[in-house]
């Protein structure tokens, strides 16, 4: 819900309420709260000159709601709210909002009535925040604690969760909350929690098919999720597995290999057979990697470094206060098991603050003290991660790169697109004109199926070429925008560089 957003309140938590920790208690009126908080925080014990972040949580609630008569953060936004009718107060308190959790519920997202009840003085809200492997914990701890008559109540239950709680251990995926969000996970979480409901079911004469559930894993993690693997594969199911892993290609009874390479130089079933098969199969390329006739050569003299950045104090989520030095102008790599802090030093500390320290803004900033170092020799900061390419459904890897762009100019330039009056964005799919009015340039259309899944259908009015008839007319060499598109990038150098040959023989040849 949108509501007063403590990390704007608080945006630097190194600092003490008597430093200004508290950012709207500045100025020459407003620092009357910063100083009445100071002069009553005797009262109750409260440290003035102690950094926030060390500050324990009921310290911190006596900051917000204030104690023995004086008066907290939340009584200052009362006083700001009924003075609204003032423009500089509208102003002030715009500043300070955000997405918060529900005062009401603290965020658990359910009635008071349900939170009420509680086992082992704990709600189901408050489990639901817990670590998996701090959950698990709580279980074996709380089952013991049961009286025998409680345990067999209980223990058909129990049994459920102690096995999807271990099967989640087994993943890789201990760190995660019960409450984290769908759409924050990546593809490999995603698949991983997956498989965790389908050993939960314990179906039988079943076909499981993962695409590369090891992406992001660690090796240790990798073992846990093969063994997962092979207790789903007993229970007398299939399991195929789309995946490069070494390790999870020596543990398969059965390896396809494609290829022999990508794209239109691929498509074929290269090898089959065990891994011994495959090992001393001579035309497998995959073979040749794994028993060592072909290798990946690690430098014999790795770079100096002279410069680098050092993020220093850094406590966001489950990162000890700990020191980190980044080497710059070398291939640098932060490894580590699932769930050990690696994104959160890199993507939520390193990055976000070297973007606000040139200038720019976006994400929340992780905790930490400060960044230091060679600062300065950073020109460009650029951040590839596994979100999804471009903003909408249409969007391609030419249209990303901004090469379409150019692709669009050559086809409205066309002696066809300049007698029917077609301009560069005739040949976009993500404007009306001259994509299908039917599909809007996706080249197929979604049925509702309510209680099942959406049927995909090809468009039966462009035949999925998401383009009008009269657009496809139009072509360059022989290929319309919609052949163009097909094209895979070796393909579309050819064509490129054959185009660009007989433009320079015969620049009115297309």
């Amino acid at each position: 819900m949108l509501g007063i957003d403590p990390d704007l309140v608080i945006p630097d938590r190194r600092l003490s309420v008597y430093d200004g920790a508290v950012a709207p208690w500045k100025g020459d009126k407003l620092d009357w709260w910063r100083q009445n908080f100071v002069k009553g925080a005797k009262q109750f014990n409260f440290p003035v000159h102690k950094p926030i972040a060390d500050l324990t949580d009921k310290q911190i609630k006596q900051l917000w709601q204030g104690s023995d008569g004086v008066m907290g953060i939340n009584d200052f936004f009362k006083d700001v709210e009924s003075q609204l009718y003032k423009v500089q107060y509208r102003v002030l308190l715009s500043r300070y909002r955000g997405r918060t959790d529900c005062p009401d519920c603290n965020g658990f997202r359910l009635r008071p009535e349900a939170l009420y009840v509680k086992v082992n003085d704990k709600n189901i809200g408050e489990l639901c925040i817990l670590p998996v492997r701090d959950l698990k914990t709580w279980f074996s701890a709380t089952e013991k604690k049961l009286s025998q008559h409680d345990k067999e109540v209980a223990k058909r239950i129990l049994l459920e969760l102690h096995n999807r709680l271990d099967t989640l251990l087994k993943v890789g995926l201990g760190y995660l909350t019960l409450s984290r969000l769908a759409n924050s996970l990546s593809g490999g979480e995603s698949q991983r929690i997956q498989l965790t409901r389908s050993l939960g079911s314990n179906l039988t004469n079943s076909l499981y098919i993962l695409d590369e559930p090891s992406i992001g894993l660690h090796s240790r993690d990798t073992a846990n999720l093969i063994q997962v693997l092979k207790e789903l594969r007993d229970l007398g199911n299939t399991v195929v597995v789309v995946e490069h892993d070494e390790m999870m290609m020596r543990e398969a009874d059965h390896i396809i290999d494609m290829g022999p390479y990508a794209s239109h130089l691929g498509g074929e079933v290269v090898a089959e057979g065990d891994y011994d098969e495959i090992i001393s199969n001579p035309i497998s390329l995959t073979g040749k990697y794994l028993n060592g006739e072909l290798t990946i050569e690690p430098p014999k003299a790795v770079r100096k470094w002279n410069r680098s950045i050092t993020v220093e104090g850094a406590r966001q989520h489950n990162l000890k206060n700990i020191t980190v030095q980044f080497p710059l102008n070398v291939l640098c790599v932060v490894s580590g098991v699932s769930g050990s802090g690696k994104t959160t030093l890199v993507k939520q500390i390193l990055y976000p603050s070297l973007r606000k320290m040139k200038g720019e803004f976006g994400d929340k900033i992780g905790f930490h003290k400060q960044i230091s170092g060679d600062v300065e020799s950073i020109q460009q900061l650029e951040l590839v991660d596994q979100n999804p390419i471009g903003k909408s459904s249409r969007s391609n890897p030419v249209t990303y790169i901004k090469a379409y762009d150019e692709i669009r100019e050559l086809f409205a330039k066309l002696p066809l697109s300049k007698m029917r009056g077609f301009q560069p964005k005739h040949f976009s799919f993500n404007v009306d004109g001259g994509r299908c009015d039917t599909c809007k340039g996706e080249g197929e259309q979604v049925v509702e199926m309510q209680f099942l899944a959406d049927v995909h259908l090809v468009c039966e009015s462009c035949g999925g070429k998401r383009f009008k008839e009269e657009v496809l007319e139009v072509k360059c060499n022989d290929k319309s925008i919609y052949d163009i598109l097909e094209l895979s990038v070796d393909e579309a150098i050819d064509f490129s560089l054959l185009l660009m040959e007989q433009i320079l023989q015969k620049p009115y040849s297309l």
